[in-house]
């Protein structure tokens, strides 16, 4: 991109996301977006269908443009802000001469970016494409004083973050994972003693379960997807 374009800032917001992991990835996107200034380009490279049918496409919203191969990792940023336009990209005079079979993000996401980023017209990429895949946000589900949700994100510590925010949940709340049972939020990590697990509202909003000095998804083999209960206390 700065062979093309060397004026152009990069920000690399992650290279910590696990592999293969489109879940991850759709959060951490959803998540990071809106930090960053209006007009602001991203590139997802999260691909594990890399070099088969998988189209790659552009996007925009009122604020942001992002590319990405089309397995569904653009899809939370609606949560956020609406997707107004997207187009399959297939102007190949963009991509590199050679264009791998295992490095799209290099040879193809790469280029286009940094040809945008000097002024092309989105209208040049290829056509509309509105059809591109679509993963939901998993919204918990209430049931009387329970919350059922699911861990979706795990980061490079082991702290899983589940779909569930402050406010489906309570202090007192009594949480299982994993068929561990961890007793009400924590406002920090340093909340417990090293070794032990607990659950608190993470940077991010979201309801995150961790071991203070460890690394909860490894120790109670907890992955993307996994579904977690809630008991709401009654008390508060």
């Amino acid at each position: 991109m700065l062979s093309s374009a060397p004026g152009i800032s990069i920000i690399d917001i992650t290279h910590n996301v696990p592999p293969q992991d489109i879940q991850t990835a759709s959060f951490y996107l959803m998540m990071s977006f809106e930090y960053f200034p209006k007009s602001t380009l991203f590139i997802a490279v999260v691909d594990p269908m890399v070099g088969t049918g998988r189209g790659i496409i552009w996007a925009k919203t009122e604020n942001y443009q992002f590319i990405c191969p089309d397995n569904g990792i653009i899809s939370w940023v609606e949560e956020k802000e609406k997707i107004t336009e997207a187009r399959f990209i297939k102007n190949v005079g963009l991509f590199l001469p050679k264009v791998s079979s295992t490095f799209h993000g290099r040879d193809i996401m790469a280029p286009v970016a940094a040809a945008l980023a000097k002024g092309l017209s989105e209208k040049k990429l290829g056509p509309v494409f509105a059809s591109y895949r679509k993963n939901q946000f998993p919204h918990p589900a209430r049931i009387g004083n329970r919350v059922l949700g699911q861990i979706i994100a795990v980061d490079r510590f082991g702290n899983a973050t589940a779909n569930i925010t402050k406010q489906h949940i309570n202090a007192k709340s009594i949480f299982i994972v994993s068929d561990k049972i961890i007793k009400g939020l924590k406002l920090t990590y340093a909340s417990v003693q090293e070794g032990e697990p607990l659950a608190l509202i993470g940077s991010f909003g979201f309801l995150e379960f961790s071991v203070r000095n460890g690394n909860f998804a490894k120790t109670f083999n907890v992955k993307t997807g996994q579904e977690i209960e809630v008991m709401v206390s009654l008390d508060e």
